[in-house]
């Protein structure tokens, strides 16, 4: 039966499946890297380094740094990460031309990668930063604090870690939406799913061809 496994699927819907399914490991880091956060948030020293980063503010009123992405944060990370791994499951039903399987996918693709964005956005204009924290430290004449919080912080790699999987989540995510998206347009008739031959065009049919209609109107007119 056609599209049952997918080796007969056209170049461009192999190239966005097999680019969907590449969202697994990256899911599988963001899970693990949020589950590893809880972690850390539940021993003793995060407990530790919350009551010195506490007494700080009270005594000096300098703000507490924006440790990592909080527990919130935290559980956001797992979370996207599951959702990512579920994500890469539609590669395979892409292959088969499942259409439920194409409207999903561009749908949780936007989401995922728009949340992604959202995040590396916030991220990037944190100021409350650990440097900026530890020159205030020094600039009130209190840097010899500076040791204590490091002796209880996450490890060193920890955050660069966090940045570099985020920032592959966010280009995988938006190369695998626009290369479904390229798919779609290019090979609708794939994603015909279980409807008989004879019956009639969903809503994502009908708009892709008016969009095909539309670009052959503008290529006649250029001619």
């Amino acid at each position: 039966m056609r599209g049952m496994t997918g080796t007969d699927a056209p170049r461009l819907v192999r190239i966005a499946a097999k680019l969907t399914m590449a969202l697994a490991p990256v899911g599988l880091l963001l899970l693990l890297d949020g589950l590893l956060e809880l972690h850390w948030r539940s021993t003793a020293d995060a407990h530790a380094l919350v009551a010195l980063l506490d007494k700080i503010h009270a005594d000096y009123g300098i703000e507490p740094p924006a440790l990592l992405r909080g527990r919130d944060g935290a559980i956001q990370l797992v979370v996207l990460g599951a959702v990512c791994l579920a994500y890469s499951s539609l590669g395979i039903w892409l292959l088969r031309g499942r259409a439920w399987a194409r409207t999903t996918a561009l749908v949780v693709g936007a989401a995922v990668s728009l949340f992604g964005l959202f995040g590396v956005g916030i991220d990037a204009t944190e100021t409350r930063t650990l440097a900026n924290y530890f020159a205030d430290l020094h600039g009130s004449a209190i840097g010899d604090r500076e040791a204590a919080v490091r002796a209880l912080l996450f490890p060193g790699w920890y955050s660069w870690a966090e940045d570099i999987i985020q920032g592959l989540q966010v280009i995988l995510s938006l190369v695998a939406l626009g290369a479904l998206a390229w798919a779609v347009i290019s090979h609708s008739d794939w994603f015909s799913g279980r409807r008989d031959a004879d019956a009639a065009p969903d809503e994502w049919d009908s708009a892709l061809s008016r969009v095909r209609e539309q670009s052959r109107k503008h290529l006649e007119a250029d001619s």
